[in-house]
């Protein structure tokens, strides 16, 4: 098994590939490895969130502004995702852990996984096997390694525990210099509200916008104007 900085590293590189993936083809990828029941715990979530993620992500909202450019309002996700399921996670609410799997990687983000409970452990390395995606892009380290994980520049954590373990990676995010890493966290795994908020994507996104001005062939270039001294 790979060490964290390894997989950290080759998530880096992944990201931007991955992200640029259109989000039906992600989708794709991911339902791909779900054809027979022994992960079902994971293809629910992944449909339940796909039903609510896919008007979302899928298509740009186009903005015409007042000048002739065209304004482009995309998502994307924020980079490498870490996501933490302590002792208290096992297979009998595997679907809140798999719930926040499935979206961050629908999301756009490269994920590194690090989970306490053997049995999850080996389900999870079954369903990344399946997966077989892109280097990089789904990673599995030892447990104790979270504490290196989050000295790195991850751009989202996501913790599924008891709240005193929360509160504590909670902290330690806050001293970290850099970049603000947004954390999530599901303490309540039996009832799992994150896990089944269907607006739990835009937790994991970023949005994005693109202008392309065509004022220098065509577009109204007298509206330019209305800011100047002289109007």
């Amino acid at each position: 098994m790979k060490n964290a900085s390894i997989c950290f590293s080759e998530a880096q590189q992944a990201w931007s590939l991955w992200n640029q993936v259109p989000y039906a083809t992600r989708y794709e990828l991911l339902i791909s490895a779900t054809k027979d029941s022994t992960l079902n715990d994971f293809k629910q979530p992944l449909e339940f969130h796909h039903k609510h993620s896919a008007e979302l992500l899928c298509d740009p909202v186009f903005m015409p502004g007042p000048t002739g450019e065209t304004n482009e309002l995309y998502t994307a996700g924020r980079g490498v995702s870490l996501i933490i399921a302590d002792r208290t996670v096992d297979v009998q609410v595997g679907k809140a852990f798999y719930a926040q799997l499935s979206v961050s990687l629908l999301a756009g983000n490269c994920v590194i996984l690090c989970v306490q409970d053997s049995e999850l452990a080996q389900q999870v390395l079954m369903l990344i096997e399946r997966l077989a995606l892109p280097k990089g892009v789904l990673s599995f380290v030892e447990y104790d390694q979270y504490v290196q994980l989050l000295e790195s520049d991850i751009r989202i954590a996501t913790v599924l525990g008891d709240e005193v373990f929360v509160k504590e990676i909670n902290r330690c995010l806050a001293r970290k210099s850099g970049a603000i890493a947004p954390l999530i966290a599901e303490v309540e795994l039996a009832k799992m509200p994150v896990a089944q908020d269907p607006k739990l994507v835009l937790r994991y996104i970023t949005e994005r916008t693109r202008t392309i001005n065509i004022t220098a062939v065509g577009g109204n270039a007298t509206l330019l104007e209305l800011g100047s001294a002289e109007h």
